[in-house]
Protein backbone atom coordinates (compact mmCIF):
# COMPACT_ATOMS: atom_id res chain seq x y z
CA UNK A 1 0.00 0.00 0.00
CA UNK A 2 1.34 3.45 -1.31
CA UNK A 3 -0.11 6.10 1.26
CA UNK A 4 0.57 9.64 -0.02
CA UNK A 5 0.65 13.10 2.97
CA UNK A 6 -0.18 15.98 1.76
CA UNK A 7 1.14 19.02 3.89
CA UNK A 8 -1.85 21.63 2.52
CA UNK A 9 0.34 24.71 2.27
CA UNK A 10 3.21 26.36 1.26
CA UNK A 11 3.51 28.68 4.05
CA UNK A 12 7.07 28.60 5.34
CA UNK A 13 7.75 27.09 8.97
CA UNK A 14 3.87 25.85 9.01
CA UNK A 15 2.89 23.87 11.66
CA UNK A 16 0.98 21.49 8.85
CA UNK A 17 4.84 20.01 8.12
CA UNK A 18 5.81 19.20 11.12
CA UNK A 19 2.62 17.27 11.60
CA UNK A 20 2.82 15.72 8.19
CA UNK A 21 5.84 14.44 9.51
CA UNK A 22 5.04 12.67 11.94
CA UNK A 23 1.47 11.44 10.35
CA UNK A 24 3.85 10.05 7.69
CA UNK A 25 6.34 8.51 9.87
CA UNK A 26 3.15 6.80 11.53
CA UNK A 27 2.03 5.03 7.95
CA UNK A 28 5.31 4.06 7.97
CA UNK A 29 5.54 2.39 11.08
CA UNK A 30 2.08 0.26 10.61
CA UNK A 31 4.35 -0.88 6.84
CA UNK A 32 2.78 1.43 3.86
CA UNK A 33 5.08 2.90 1.70
CA UNK A 34 4.87 6.44 2.42
CA UNK A 35 5.59 9.72 -0.14
CA UNK A 36 4.80 13.13 1.61
CA UNK A 37 4.09 16.13 -0.51
CA UNK A 38 5.31 19.17 1.09
CA UNK A 39 3.11 22.33 -1.15
CA UNK A 40 6.21 24.24 0.34
CA UNK A 41 8.39 22.41 -1.35
CA UNK A 42 6.79 21.28 -4.98
CA UNK A 43 4.31 24.79 -5.57
CA UNK A 44 6.24 27.12 -7.53
CA UNK A 45 5.85 29.75 -10.01
CA UNK A 46 4.93 27.54 -12.62
CA UNK A 47 1.10 26.65 -10.60
CA UNK A 48 0.13 29.89 -11.00
CA UNK A 49 1.05 30.32 -14.81
CA UNK A 50 -2.16 31.38 -17.24
CA UNK A 51 -1.03 28.05 -19.13
CA UNK A 52 -0.87 25.64 -16.51
CA UNK A 53 -4.09 23.86 -17.00
CA UNK A 54 -3.17 23.12 -20.72
CA UNK A 55 -0.10 22.97 -20.58
CA UNK A 56 1.39 21.87 -17.57
CA UNK A 57 5.35 22.15 -16.61
CA UNK A 58 7.91 19.19 -15.72
CA UNK A 59 7.20 20.44 -11.36
CA UNK A 60 3.44 20.40 -12.10
CA UNK A 61 3.41 17.22 -13.83
CA UNK A 62 5.73 15.52 -10.91
CA UNK A 63 3.47 16.66 -8.34
CA UNK A 64 0.44 15.13 -9.89
CA UNK A 65 1.77 12.06 -11.04
CA UNK A 66 3.09 11.55 -7.16
CA UNK A 67 -0.54 12.14 -6.02
CA UNK A 68 -1.65 9.77 -8.97
CA UNK A 69 0.28 7.05 -7.58
CA UNK A 70 -1.14 6.87 -4.23
CA UNK A 71 -3.56 4.32 -3.30
CA UNK A 72 -4.27 6.45 -0.60
CA UNK A 73 -4.23 10.06 0.84
CA UNK A 74 -4.09 11.74 4.10
CA UNK A 75 -4.81 15.82 3.77
CA UNK A 76 -3.73 17.72 6.51
CA UNK A 77 -5.54 21.08 6.18
CA UNK A 78 -4.43 24.46 8.09
CA UNK A 79 -7.31 26.44 8.55
CA UNK A 80 -6.52 29.87 7.68
CA UNK A 81 -9.02 32.64 7.31
CA UNK A 82 -12.12 29.95 8.12
CA UNK A 83 -11.15 27.89 5.08
CA UNK A 84 -8.59 25.92 3.86
CA UNK A 85 -5.54 27.15 2.13
CA UNK A 86 -5.23 28.58 -1.45
CA UNK A 87 -2.16 26.56 -2.14
CA UNK A 88 -4.47 23.53 -1.57
CA UNK A 89 -7.06 24.77 -4.30
CA UNK A 90 -4.60 25.31 -6.69
CA UNK A 91 -2.66 22.10 -6.48
CA UNK A 92 -6.41 20.28 -6.34
CA UNK A 93 -6.99 22.06 -9.34
CA UNK A 94 -4.26 20.81 -11.24
CA UNK A 95 -5.33 17.18 -10.87
CA UNK A 96 -6.89 15.61 -13.94
CA UNK A 97 -10.65 14.60 -13.66
CA UNK A 98 -12.35 12.52 -13.13
CA UNK A 99 -8.68 10.25 -11.70
CA UNK A 100 -7.17 12.27 -9.59
CA UNK A 101 -10.12 11.74 -6.64
CA UNK A 102 -12.59 9.56 -8.09
CA UNK A 103 -13.06 6.84 -5.90
CA UNK A 104 -9.77 7.39 -3.95
CA UNK A 105 -9.73 6.86 -0.49
CA UNK A 106 -9.05 10.34 1.17
CA UNK A 107 -8.51 10.99 5.12
CA UNK A 108 -8.48 14.85 6.90
CA UNK A 109 -6.63 16.12 9.58
CA UNK A 110 -7.00 19.67 10.73
CA UNK A 111 -5.07 21.80 12.61
CA UNK A 112 -5.81 25.44 13.83
CA UNK A 113 -4.26 28.19 16.39
CA UNK A 114 -8.07 28.45 17.39
CA UNK A 115 -10.89 26.75 18.85
CA UNK A 116 -12.60 25.50 15.79
CA UNK A 117 -10.09 23.27 15.64
CA UNK A 118 -10.10 23.63 11.62
CA UNK A 119 -13.60 22.14 11.35
CA UNK A 120 -14.45 24.78 9.22
CA UNK A 121 -11.75 24.11 7.05
CA UNK A 122 -11.87 20.29 6.46
CA UNK A 123 -15.26 20.57 5.85
CA UNK A 124 -14.89 23.20 2.88
CA UNK A 125 -12.48 20.90 1.59
CA UNK A 126 -14.29 17.58 1.72
CA UNK A 127 -16.94 19.18 -0.50
CA UNK A 128 -14.32 19.54 -3.11
CA UNK A 129 -13.53 15.77 -2.20
CA UNK A 130 -16.83 14.77 -2.43
CA UNK A 131 -17.61 16.42 -5.64
CA UNK A 132 -14.53 14.85 -7.01
CA UNK A 133 -16.22 11.55 -5.85
CA UNK A 134 -13.48 10.57 -3.57
CA UNK A 135 -13.75 7.80 -0.62
CA UNK A 136 -13.79 9.68 2.33
CA UNK A 137 -12.26 8.15 5.40
CA UNK A 138 -15.21 9.24 8.15
CA UNK A 139 -12.60 9.70 11.02
CA UNK A 140 -11.17 13.44 10.88
CA UNK A 141 -8.81 14.44 13.50
CA UNK A 142 -9.23 17.80 13.80
CA UNK A 143 -6.44 19.63 16.98
CA UNK A 144 -7.16 23.15 18.06
CA UNK A 145 -5.00 25.68 19.47
CA UNK A 146 -2.45 23.59 17.33
CA UNK A 147 0.56 25.87 19.27
CA UNK A 148 0.80 24.47 22.25
CA UNK A 149 -0.28 20.91 20.25
CA UNK A 150 2.30 20.21 18.53
CA UNK A 151 6.26 20.69 19.63
CA UNK A 152 9.76 19.78 19.15
CA UNK A 153 8.47 17.55 16.40
CA UNK A 154 5.71 15.50 18.72
CA UNK A 155 2.37 15.67 20.23
CA UNK A 156 2.05 18.05 23.79
CA UNK A 157 -0.35 15.19 24.57
CA UNK A 158 -1.15 11.22 24.76
CA UNK A 159 -4.56 11.67 23.50
CA UNK A 160 -3.95 13.56 20.37
CA UNK A 161 -0.99 11.13 19.81
CA UNK A 162 -3.67 8.10 20.12
CA UNK A 163 -6.13 9.85 17.61
CA UNK A 164 -3.65 10.02 15.13
CA UNK A 165 -2.89 6.62 15.00
CA UNK A 166 -6.35 5.23 15.68
CA UNK A 167 -6.81 7.42 12.25
CA UNK A 168 -4.06 6.17 10.69
CA UNK A 169 -5.05 1.99 11.71
CA UNK A 170 -8.30 2.70 10.68
CA UNK A 171 -7.45 4.30 7.21
CA UNK A 172 -4.95 1.66 6.22
CA UNK A 173 -7.98 -1.04 7.10
CA UNK A 174 -9.93 1.65 4.80
CA UNK A 175 -7.74 1.71 2.07
CA UNK A 176 -7.31 -1.93 2.35
CA UNK A 177 -10.75 -2.49 2.13
CA UNK A 178 -11.77 -0.15 -0.96
CA UNK A 179 -8.02 0.32 -2.64
CA UNK A 180 -8.10 -2.79 -4.68
CA UNK A 181 -11.19 -2.35 -6.76
CA UNK A 182 -11.21 1.96 -5.85
CA UNK A 183 -7.70 2.17 -8.16
CA UNK A 184 -9.42 -0.69 -11.05
CA UNK A 185 -12.31 2.14 -11.27
CA UNK A 186 -10.48 5.62 -11.21
CA UNK A 187 -10.05 6.27 -14.55
CA UNK A 188 -12.64 4.20 -16.57
CA UNK A 189 -11.67 3.35 -19.95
Amino acid sequence: MHILVVSGTNRAGALSRKLSDIVANKHRDLGASVDLLDLGEVLNADFIAPTAYKQPTDAISGAVDRFLAADGVVFVVAEYNGSYPGALKLFVDMLPYPAGFNRRPCAFIGLAAGRFASLRAVEHFQQVAGYRNAYQYPERVLIANSYGQLSDGDFGDDELRQRIDHQASGFQAFVNKLGGEAAKQRDPA
